[in-house]
């Protein structure tokens, strides 16, 4: 957000985050974050706000991100299914997940549900594929091989002291509802209180056609009900120059039957999953001095998980297993700006992880890890350049039995971002990364499934891409392209297989290259006063091979559940009486296998859908209703085999603002 501080005969000064340069134009024209960030970024990035989720008709944080390039979704089906996100074919484990500037964490799987986070709180949903383009920020933010900010509406958008609140109701196909309600209050300039809740029921049982060769039958899925809810209670101080403290609370409770892979007329199953989760967290962030800020965070992290499953397999006749994980964090962040065009950071980070659980396998392991970063980023007339250097120490241990190896490293990145031409918005990019991570709890230690002696992944990242904007006319508001290619070189590569939706089979590949192309498309046209047309489109092409062997039966063949094509588009037409979106995400065939045998192939698909909503203002209150027509060809199709997602489906949704 750039905020206007003074204005002068000679220009306007202008204040921005700690990690950019404040500058004395003589003109200003304010552009909005993303095309900024989109354009002059020296790394992949990509950016989806308020106002895009609702006029492209985006249904859940899931929907948003496969708008997104070099994105690969897990999605088990239904409402609240387990959801989580991998980026340029690197797997879910190589991507973090940092909500409102702290980093999730789940040292078990290393996976980030992101069914748990509710969209209609979304401000800002932010993709880098490589680093961030900020160096001021915790050191375990670059630990990663990509990065997913979620930023919520925590803060007041108006600085006067007044009270808001938004109450919603959104009810669909399949035993959905889904209330959801949010509040802010401001105190004055100095103190203000946000929170929100929300409860999703859904019976899941969406129909399916189930084929074994040439006989076809319609089946109807199963023991797939689902409660959930979570709530967040958000505090933030303002000291004003720059000074800010805030914190939150986080809780989140889901109960959900788990409805088992369908294996032609074996559609039943028993198993059941409980989680919780809570988080605390604190944050300080101000200047020292014209010269010095600082960044303090602090966090606590619990969740619990019990999964059970009913079957006369087991001894009893029921497994039931309970898994508990903590972690305690802390980071520290200093900046300091010796000129105009310099600008340094160090970060420490300090995390403790431990796991426990009532398996008889259970060796309770535990984790400390320390994380420190140097960066330095230098901008000169067009050019501007970034480095980091990041050293990761992580110390293994169990209290019951042997434990993974410790293991230390030194990860460099380097990246540029060039202005072509002073006439227009052209752009060109490269950047390169080195990261590692550490085996996950389950890796290493999941019962008959982990091992202590996988290694550890390690990915070299290189990327060059071009960002282009187009000037205004008087009929067209903008165009913004973006083209991206990149090499990733991973070692040792841990992939996890499901075998069902919480038990996973854990493989070392060794060596995959990944090579890839991703683009993005958005204009915006002016056609008549109160009239205009949105258009946005993503394409993705990863070849993802295995090159551990070449005597290997498994040389140069596709990784498992990785699409070599995908893409999705958009178009929104936005008039005086209900605004229209049309919109569509595709994905080609995959294999559920290393071995990429035909009867392994997930056949491709299209997704289409369409959004109908209208707001209705009544002074300083709003009414806005939504229809969603989902999947509206019923096209059947899986993302994890033998997994279907649903076919044609409604949501209809009110909203009341005050």
């Amino acid at each position: 957000m750039i905020v206007l501080t003074s204005a002068h005969s000679a220009g306007v000064s202008i204040y921005m985050p700690p990690d950019t340069i404040p500058v004395t134009l003589p003109t200003v024209e304010i552009k909005s974050l993303q095309e900024s960030k989109t354009l002059h970024s020296s790394t992949p990035f990509q950016r989806i706000d308020a106002r895009r989720i609702k006029e492209a008709g985006i249904t859940d944080i899931s929907d948003a991100l496969r708008r997104l390039p070099g994105v690969n979704l897990r999605d088990y089906g239904g409402a609240g299914g387990l959801k989580t996100v991998s980026v340029r074919g690197l797997g879910s484990e190589h991507t973090s997940v940092v909500y409102d500037g702290v980093a999730l964490s789940d040292c078990q799987s290393g996976q980030i549900d992101l069914s748990r986070y509710s969209l209609d709180n979304v401000r800002t949903i932010s993709l880098y594929a490589g680093d961030s383009d900020d160096i001021f920020m915790p050191a375990r933010a670059a630990a990663s091989a990509s990065s997913l900010y979620i930023s919520s509406f925590t803060v007041p958008e108006s600085d006067e002291a007044s009270t808001h609140l938004k109450a919603q109701m959104r009810v669909g196909a399949f035993g959905y509802y889904n209330p959801f309600a949010r509040f802010s209050q401001r105190f004055g300039k100095l103190f203000s209180l946000s929170g929100n809740a929300e409860f999703v029921h859904s019976r899941n049982d969406y129909p399916f056609t189930l084929k074994n060769g040439t006989l076809v039958t319609r089946e109807r899925r199963e023991h797939s009900k689902m409660n959930a809810w979570h709530g967040e209670l958000n505090g933030n101080l303002d000291f004003g120059s720059g000074r800010t403290l805030s914190a939150k609370v986080y809780w989140y409770d889901n109960s959900r039957d788990l409805p088992g892979p369908v294996i032609y007329y074996v559609n039943k199953s028993e198993e059941h999953l409980r989680e919780k989760n809570f988080f605390a967290q604190t944050s300080y962030k101000g200047r020292l001095s014209d010269r010095f800020s600082i960044l303090a965070i602090s966090k606590f992290n619990w969740a619990k998980s019990a999964y059970t499953d009913i079957n006369g397999k087991y001894p009893g006749g029921k497994l039931d297993n309970r898994y508990t994980q903590r972690e305690t964090y802390a980071t520290a962040s200093l900046l300091y700006i010796p000129s105009d065009n310099l600008l340094l950071d160090y970060s420490a980070d300090w995390a403790w992880n431990n796991l426990t659980s009532n398996t008889r396998t259970a060796i309770r392991p535990y984790r400390h890890s320390l994380l420190q970063t140097i960066a330095a980023k230098y901008s000169v007339g067009r050019l501007t350049a970034m480095a980091r250097a990041l050293y990761s120490i992580y110390i293994n241990r169990a209290k019951d039995g042997a434990a993974g190896k410790d293991a230390d490293r030194l990860s460099p990145m380097v990246s540029l971002s060039y202005k072509v031409t002073d006439v227009a918005d052209l752009f060109v990019r490269a950047s390169y990364k080195n990261i590692f991570r550490l085996p996950t709890f389950n890796e290493a230690y999941f019962d008959n499934y982990g091992s202590i002696n996988l290694n550890p992944e390690t990915t070299d990242q290189y990327n060059i891409g071009v960002t282009y904007q187009s000037h205004s006319l008087s009929w067209l508001s903008g165009v913004t392209v973006t083209c991206d290619g990149y090499l990733n070189h991973v070692r040792n590569k841990i992939v996890a297989v499901p075998f069902n939706m919480f038990v996973w089979s854990m493989t070392n590949l060794g060596k995959v290259r990944v090579l890839g192309v991703d683009a993005t498309l958005s204009a915006e046209f002016a056609l008549h006063p109160g009239h205009s047309l949105m258009l946005n489109g993503s394409y993705s092409y990863q070849r993802a091979q295995i090159r551990t062997s070449r005597s290997g039966s498994d040389w140069n063949n596709q990784v498992a559940y990785i699409p070599e094509n995908s893409g999705s588009a958009s178009v929104t037409w936005l008039n005086p009486w209900a605004d229209l979106a049309l919109h569509t995400t595709a994905c080609g065939s995959r294999f559920t296998a290393n071995s990429n045998f035909a009867e392994t192939r997930l056949s491709g698909y299209a997704d289409f859908g369409v959004t109908l909503s209208r707001k209705l203002q009544f002074g300083k209150y709003s009414m806005e209703g939504r229809f969603d027509i989902l999947n509206i060809f019923d096209k059947q199709y899986e993302i994890v085999a033998r997994y279907p997602m649903p076919g044609r489906s409604w949501r209809f949704t009110v909203e009341f603002n005050m």
